[in-house]
């Protein structure tokens, strides 16, 4: 029997809300135009008001006095509950895979959740010597492993400060940054770059690099690998290479789902306008 969830009927006009939302989360407060918004979708200006009408009747937006869209309450409840869910979405996972596949080691999947980075997924590597795995769920020490650079340095400040106030700079290994300053000047510079790494300041013998993943101008979290640091010295580039290219598959991903949107069949009579 053919899997209901894949092959059933689309309500166009809910994807559209769907599409509209997640634009707004991406534009500045200031360039949340009407207008702006229905050239970007694709639309007319009536369909993107009856939208945003039922996202304001929803709680999804609200409507200020200056007439400029914002999140709404209910937005706030989904966004908490998101953050609380330990499992990640299916489509975050998949490129852990591929890194494998290229790489043959292990990789992971880490995010911010209730305010600390925490493993989300992990896939062991297929070479004969693999290193120490985090299990999801793992949390702590950020400033010894690649990931929690990355989410430290792409953090909004104060997400950055709060966490850094609560969690001291802990050495684990003797090469574990500790000096506040040093560890602000490596954040900069991981910034600058892209991709954080980490010799050795986790666990002796072992080396990670890192690099964030964004969606729609958000960290959605980051893709790590892990590997033995003599196989991690001869294979840097290589496996960054492979960090980004499984970053831009979920860009790929998204593309692919936009141009499927077609099979969505208009919204029924009454569900206010949703073409």
């Amino acid at each position: 029997m053919p899997d209901e969830a894949r092959t059933g009927t689309r309500i166009q006009s809910v994807s559209r809300a769907a599409q509209l939302l997640m634009l707004i989360a991406s534009l500045p407060e200031a360039e949340r135009s009407v207008t702006r918004m229905a050239a970007e979708l694709g639309t007319s200006v009536p369909t993107v008001y009856h939208l945003l009408n039922t996202l304001v009747d929803a709680k999804l937006l609200t409507r200020d006095e200056r007439k400029q869209y914002r999140f709404g309450l209910a937005m706030e409840v989904l966004s908490v509950a998101y953050a609380q869910q330990s499992v990640p979405p299916p489509e975050l996972v998949a490129p852990l895979r591929r890194i494998i596949e290229e790489t043959g080691e292990s990789a992971y999947l880490t995010a911010w959740r209730t305010g600390n980075p925490v493993v989300l997924a992990h896939l062991s590597g297929t070479h004969a010597v693999q290193v120490t795995n985090l299990r999801p769920g793992y949390r702590g020490v950020a400033n010894a492993r690649a990931s929690g650079k990355v989410l430290l340095a792409f953090a909004e400040p104060e997400e950055r400060e709060r966490y850094l106030a609560m969690n001291p700079l802990t050495a684990v290994t003797e090469k574990t940054i500790t000096d506040p300053d040093v560890f602000e000047k490596e954040l900069r510079q991981v910034a600058r770059n892209g991709y954080a790494t980490e010799v050795e300041e986790f666990s002796a013998g072992v080396a990670c690099v890192a690099v964030p993943v964004w969606r729609n101008g958000m960290l959605m979290g980051c893709y790590t690998i892990s590997a033995p640091v003599e196989r991690y010295r001869k294979q840097r580039s290589h496996y960054l290479a492979v960090l980004r290219a499984a970053v831009a598959m979920l860009d790929e991903e998204e593309v692919a789902a936009e141009d499927g949107g077609g099979d969505a069949t208009p919204a029924a009579s009454g569900t206010g306008g949703g073409r």
